[in-house]
């Protein structure tokens, strides 16, 4: 008879391990939901910039595993590497808060010291990747605990969805909900906050120090590998010998059979992997393009008067994660099960399909943000009428194509096409002013020849000229520029009347954003000009003319602006 097998206790040091990954999963997911806002909006890199360091930093974090496995299994010891290489995380956190607190610093500095924080972080998170989890399973006795085991990698996967879908939630909500530094965010509280997390996750695991197993480093197993793979290439390449089964076999003069084969077994798995690094990479682009897109979009919910934040979009893959989890064995599995999905490979497929339909679904979702851009037939000319008065304009031309009414509403505007003869043609257009009009002395028919050109859009402004209030249709020295700017910031031109002064103290200023202003005579050629997303005010000194003037994402205004008696009419 076989002796019973001893009921072994689960051992509580694994608590520890899993707090410290809590910990650490928060502090590093809610890095990698704040960072390319944090690059793009305060450290004024470019979207295309802002990318490629977000990428590059997760592109070391994932590839310091190797050098982290290393240390562990060749020197360190799992214990002490994860001990030391958190303290460089730790660090790196520090340094990260320091430069978004450090307004006093030029903006070079600043990016200079985010990013010794940013690697420091990359080294420290990626360094103990290999180590944390095989750390817990060095903690329990094989077979005997085999299920004891299962459970608490069970227990570790659910603590890192339990900190990144806190993290990925709470740390955009302080970096926007929190002004402080001068400024409308406030990503040293965010960056603050994991910096603490993550001190935590050390102080956790030191507190277990006395209860863990700690197995001493392995004889350079990774270097073993890489050795017995070198060497196999190169007898294979230099030698006849043709008579082995594997062209590892070749290395068995060197290396023992249990290396050799231990070797074939981790080639043989490297074959599932190949795409992983497509898949990967497209991944990421959750906290980067993702990201990048939801700032163009509005995410107010007037329901409960509260705003999805851009990087907040990142909440939904833990929160599923954790569904999905739970959901596994009654739910998901057996309803998959009815449509034939039963076997591993079958269910890769199936979640590899449902996420190339969502990059699919993100590329039209692109495409509907920033809409098609106005463009002119070769053969067709347009132009566009803006009614610099405070009343209706009637066309009264019967020829022009006319896109509405033959009503221009009060600083409105009107667009008219047209075949010209030549390139550059000319068509007659009437206009007749409405009678409450009559401060202005000419408010009858105003009959006048316009410059229209094929495949050209010109805009011309109705207004007055200041010395006699004729009625006139003053052109814009430029043609109409309707292409969208790639990185979806709104295109403004200002239009006003000869009766506005064009100086610096009357400016379009951002609600809540005294840094964040336009001055009118910065518009004073009338072209289209990039501006920030937001809702301004006009402000003339101290003294505010017109509010609510919103300027969303991906979109082309014309701002007429007029004086009035006293008063100063507006209208996007």
């Amino acid at each position: 008879m076989e002796p019973p097998v001893k009921n072994l206790k689960s051992p509580k040091s694994v608590w520890f391990i899993v707090c410290d990954e809590l910990c650490e999963r928060f502090n590093y997911y809610g890095l990698r939901t704040i960072l390319v806002l944090y690059l793009s909006t305060i450290l004024n890199y470019t979207d295309d910039a802002a990318t490629m360091i977000y990428h590059g930093f997760i592109f070391l974090s994932y590839f310091m595993p190797l050098f982290g496995a290393i240390l562990a299994d060749s020197y360190w010891g799992k214990f002490k590497t994860i001990i030391r290489l958190s303290i460089v995380y730790a660090l790196g956190n520090v340094i990260l808060t320091g430069a978004s607190m450090a307004n006093s610093l030029t903006l070079d500095s600043q990016r200079i010291i985010a990013i010794v924080g940013l690697i420091c972080i990359a080294m420290g998170t990626g360094g103990i990747k290999p180590c944390v989890y095989t750390f817990g399973g060095d903690q329990f006795q094989l077979p005997e605990q085999q299920d004891q085991l299962a459970r608490f990698f069970s227990r570790f996967i659910t603590a890192i969805y339990i900190g990144s879908l806190i993290s990925t939630f709470l740390t955009p909500e302080l970096r926007k909900s929190v002004q402080c530094f001068g400024r409308d965010t406030c990503f040293p509280l965010a960056f603050g906050l994991l910096s603490l997390l993550m001190i935590t996750a050390i102080v956790v695991f030191i507190v277990g120090r006395n209860l863990y197993v700690k197995r001493k480093p392995e004889n350079h197993v990774i270097f073993k590998t890489f050795g017995c793979i070198f060497y196999g290439v190169r007898k294979n390449m230099f030698s006849s010998t043709s008579h082995v089964a594997h062209w590892l076999d070749i290395a068995g003069n060197k290396y023992s059979k249990t290396e050799v084969s231990d070797t074939k077994a981790a080639l043989e798995v490297l074959y599932t992997f190949i795409a992983y690094p497509v898949f990967w990479a497209l991944y990421e682009q959750q906290g980067s393009r993702w990201t990048l897109q939801a700032t163009l979009m509005d995410g107010k919910l007037d329901g409960i008067g509260w705003e999805i934040k851009p990087d907040q979009m990142q909440t939904i893959h833990p929160f599923l994660a954790l569904l999905l989890i739970l959901s596994f064995d009654r739910v998901l599995y057996p309803f998959l099960a009815k449509f034939g999905i039963r076997r591993p490979l079958q269910k890769l497929i199936f979640s590899t399909s449902m996420a190339t339909v969502a990059f699919l679904l993100t590329a039209v979702l692109q495409y509907k943000i920033f809409g098609d851009s106005t463009v002119i037939p070769t053969d067709e000319g347009q132009f566009v009428v803006y009614n610099g008065f405070d009343c209706n304009a009637r066309v009264l031309s019967s020829s022009l194509q006319l896109t509405g009414n033959n009503d221009i509403d009060p600083l409105g505007s009107a667009i008219f096409k047209c075949t010209p003869n030549s390139d550059k043609g000319v068509v007659n257009i009437k206009l007749k002013l409405n009678e409450s009009c009559d401060a202005y002395v000419n408010y009858d028919n105003l009959d006048t020849n316009l410059a229209v050109s094929r495949g050209e859009s010109i805009s011309y402004f109705l207004t007055s000229s200041s010395a006699n209030k004729e009625v006139k249709l003053r052109r814009i020295d430029h043609y109409d520029d309707f292409i969208k700017p790639k990185n979806g910031h709104p295109s403004l031109r200002i239009i006003t009347g000869d009766d506005i002064e064009k100086n610096g103290s009357l400016a379009l200023v951002i609600a809540g954003k005294n840094h964040s202003s336009y001055n009118i005579s910065s518009f004073a050629n009338e072209n289209f000009k990039e501006v920030a997303v937001g809702n301004y005010n006009l402000v003339h000194g101290e003294r505010q003319i017109s509010s609510n003037i919103n300027l969303m994402p991906a979109t082309i205004y014309t701002l007429v602006i007029r004086r009035k008696d006293s008063h100063v009419l507006v209208k996007p």
